[in-house]
């Protein structure tokens, strides 16, 4: 299933998994800093079933939906764009610490 997005409209800046996992980066030293500056907002995260994210650079709601234990953005209709890197940080980060802030 893996391949490159096939976006129509407006193209995201999260083409590819470390992208993803840059700005989840960003986003960890935001999240302590108190600062809302970075392209993605988690909106929502259901353990194991999906992840609801904001992306500014489209100013869109993207879901990456996990199935049997793969994450799949719903948005990009792939599995390796930066918002399915972004979720996988977000869930390694709930496994270690048993929840998420956002």
């Amino acid at each position: 299933m893996s391949g490159k997005s096939q976006l129509t409209e407006q193209e995201t800046v999260f083409t590819t998994l470390d992208l993803g996992t840059m700005e989840f980066m960003k986003w960890l030293i935001a999240k302590d800093a108190g600062s809302g500056d970075t392209l993605i907002v988690v909106k929502d995260f259901l353990v194991n079933k999906y992840v609801i994210l904001f992306d500014k650079s489209i100013s869109k709601d993207v879901i990456v939906d996990y199935r049997e234990s793969m994450p799949l953005c719903m948005s990009c209709s792939t599995d390796d764009c930066g918002h399915v890197g972004f979720a996988i940080c977000l869930k390694q980060d709930y496994d270690r610490d048993d929840q998420v802030i956002f």
